[in-house]
């Protein structure tokens, strides 16, 4: 079965962006495991992981959903609303 041209461009970026956002991930976390071990010796009780861990959490969830947000706000025409002035009468 024929891949037309723009699914093989499709395919393409969502490769990069996949391959970008690992290679982010990896990036970070090689990086915050050696500061974390160049802090020296500190002690973190169970009530600082379980805050590490639910802020970690909170921030992506926060994020994500801001971001599906406004994915949802461009494509369902809410934004088109700010564009217009209500005092115009040309509309």
């Amino acid at each position: 079965m024929p891949v037309d041209k723009q699914t093989l461009q499709h395919r393409r970026w969502t490769r990069a962006a996949v391959l970008f956002a690992m290679t982010s991930l990896i990036v970070t976390a090689v990086a915050s495991y050696i500061v974390w071990h160049q802090m020296g010796q500190i002690a973190l009780g169970l009530h600082g992981w379980i805050a590490l861990i639910a802020g970690s959490v909170g921030m992506v969830v926060l994020g994500g959903g801001l971001m599906a947000l406004s994915f949802y706000s461009a494509r369902s025409g809410h934004d088109e609303a700010a564009w217009q002035d209500p005092d115009d009468d040309l509309n």
